[in-house]
């Protein structure tokens, strides 16, 4: 296939200074001109794409490493153990460190930005819904381009600008609502806006780049958005507007004690009572992504093939196939930084996918281990579909592992100690010495030989010889749309043979055998749990564990890992283990809503004059 995607044009970098305000500014500041022009830019078609890639660049983001400290998103949750506080530093772009511990605060959030040292995320979501906006603005000076082409900028601008404020919405809750290319000439305030305004905003605009965009695009345009990808979003924020965070049942009201008003200033925060009808919504538009998939190109990878029986394409299963073979046909919207040569920063070159932070095992050399807790092991079942508690320890991991005999898509995502990887690594090596000669050469870190057994190797590459250039990080897959239409129809009529059909594509492509829950309470379970294994490491459980409001439960609590000693026995090497402590997690209530920056606070337009704008503990 050939890679030259939209996002090859990220030369366009250099006029990033002049179509968008600086980070360390108020995103409300006038963007500074120079001698590159807005008219310039906008002035043939050529010159438009490179505002058109910084567009993309800032709006459809990947979630992957893609700065030194930067790590994955699943480190703010039970799908992953960074050594505290050895390595609080591999994770500054989301502060993992203090998060974990209950010490998030305004100025160090989880909100992801573009690394340490280039401000906190809260701005980069403005520059890019002003990146968006100024393409909205100026498109149609573009002198050398027919209406159709203009008219399909659009429809990727409007997609971009509401993609931004989603990004905002499921940290922040309300928002101001930036619809225009704001001027600087004025005093500007735009307070922040109730959640029902958010979402109608968001699903507005995708309505409308629905109507704009193409229903599917050549291989050199891999990345760029279509109609599917804008039905999409458009599913996705109706679910989460539909889930008890901002949808909250009467029942569920003290779950939410603690990071809520309980005045008007609430509608910031969530809608003002409870409606049933929104999950009919939310099953509506994930039903309009499935019945439109076939149009875009896309369907559901599957083979027949659920097994990865070997370290070939061909040889991996379905599962593994989805996030490793390129431009595969369940995809429907990605980031494809990962193919982009030199854009510096570490961002386009592949880098990101290869470096330190992505897995010990990655480089099996320094590097920063990303620990899996037995808490999250035990949300995979069994082969046979059946829940199972691991033993506090064992006498050999690799066989005991084996023994347990769980879902396929565990032994497509997690390593272990004693695990065969690939030609390159072979036998993967995460135990202390005991009474063997020698630490493994996965052991140890710059915290010491620690001996932690397990690893996510999810987008890990060990087919190809190694190499990265087959990743493209998932904005949207139709899969996550199967099990939320399942999701929603369920809370909106009870469990049903639709809703297990679509709960049951997925298990059959993943080997695992159907299930048919009877109760609404039931099927809640089953395609919740559905939906954490199926989307591990893709960058879903901090919003569906915010969303569900089982935040608080799940992450209150002594996360756990397994540590293997290696022991000779009979000059054989044995791998025993035991199961130790990680860290203690603290969840407060008003984690459910991320703190805005005290910056933005201090010049009180989020508010009113009677409240900064902040939001509930902070």
């Amino acid at each position: 296939m050939k890679r030259t995607n939209i996002i090859l044009l990220l030369v366009a970098c250099f006029i990033g200074g002049m179509l968008s305000t600086s980070c360390k500014k108020t995103f409300l500041e006038k963007p500074k001109g120079g001698a590159v022009t807005v008219d310039t830019i906008f002035d043939t078609r050529n010159q438009a794409q490179y505002a058109v890639a910084q567009m993309y660049m800032l709006c459809v983001r990947g979630y992957f490493p893609e700065t030194y400290d930067g790590c994955r998103p699943e480190a703010l949750t039970d799908q992953l153990y960074i050594i505290h506080p050895a390595y609080d530093w591999a994770s500054n772009t989301i502060n993992t460190g203090s998060y974990i511990t209950g010490n998030m605060s305004a100025d160090n959030n989880c909100d992801y930005g573009f690394g340490q040292d280039n401000g906190a995320g809260f701005y980069w979501h403005y520059k890019g819904i002003r990146q968006a906006n100024l393409v909205l603005k100026n498109i149609d000076k573009v002198a050398d381009a027919d209406n159709a082409w203009k008219t399909d900028v659009k429809g990727q601008a409007l997609f971009c600008r509401a993609m931004q404020h989603y990004e905002l919405f499921r940290y922040y809750g309300g928002v101001p609502i930036v619809n225009k290319a704001l001027d600087g000439t004025v005093k500007i305030a735009i307070p922040r806006s109730s959640v029902q305004s958010v979402v109608d905003s968001v699903v507005k605009w995708c309505d409308q780049a629905v109507a704009m965009l193409p229903a599917t695009r050549p291989s050199a345009d891999f990345g760029r958005v279509t109609k599917l990808a804008a039905m999409a979003l458009k599913a996705r924020i109706l679910l989460y507007a539909a889930s008890p965070l901002y949808n909250t049942p009467a029942g569920m009201k003290g779950e939410v004690s603690g990071a809520r008003f309980n005045d008007s200033r609430d509608t910031v925060l969530a809608y003002a009572s409870y409606d049933k009808e929104r999950w009919n919504k939310a099953a509506k538009a994930a039903k309009d992504v499935i019945d439109n998939a076939a149009a875009g190109g896309v369907s559901l990878f599957n083979t027949g093939h659920p097994l990865t029986t070997g370290e070939t394409y061909a040889t991996l299963g379905d599962y593994e196939s989805v996030w490793n073979v390129f431009a595969n046909q369940e995809l429907i919207l990605v980031n494809t930084s990962n193919q982009v040569p030199g854009a510096g920063g570490g961002w386009g070159d592949g880098s990101a996918w290869g470096q330190y932070l992505s897995s010990k095992l990655r480089l099996a050399q320094w590097g920063v281990k990303n620990n899996v807790p037995i808490e999250f092991i035990q949300q995979y079942e069994k082969i046979d579909g059946t829940k199972w508690t691991m033993p506090a320890s064992g006498s050999d991991l690799p066989v005991d592992v084996a023994a347990w005999n769980l879902d396929p898509r565990f032994y497509q995502t997690i390593a272990y100690d004693g695990k065969y990887y690939s030609s390159q690594r072979g036998i993967l090596a995460y135990y202390k010495k005991g009474d063997y000669s020698t630490d493994g050469n996965l052991a140890s870190s710059d915290a010491g030989v620690d001996g932690y057994a397990t690893e996510t190797y999810k987008f890990v590459a060990r087919v190809d010889n190694m190499t990265d250039n087959h990743f493209a990080w998932p904005v949207f897959r139709l899969a996550e749309f199967y099990l939320g239409y399942a999701e929603a129809l369920n809370e909106y009529q009870g469990p049903s043979a639709e809703a297990a059909t679509y709960l049951n594509k997925i298990r059959q492509r993943a080997g695992m055998p159907d299930k048919n829950p009877a109760t609404i309470d039931a099927f809640r379970d089953a395609v919740q749990n559905e939906e954490t294994i199926e989307f591990a490491y893709e960058g879903h459980r901090y919003n569906d564990l915010n969303r569900w409001l089982k935040a608080k439960t799940v992450l209150n609590t002594v996360l756990h890992g397994i540590q293997t000693t290696a022991r000779n026995v009979g000059g054989q090497l044995k791998r025993t283990w035991t199961t130790v402590p990680f860290v203690t997690r603290v969840f407060p209530a008003r984690y459910y809503y991320v703190p805005f920056p005290s910056t933005e606070i201090s010049l009180r337009y989020l508010g009113n004059s009677s409240w900064d704008g902040q939001n509930p503990g902070w």
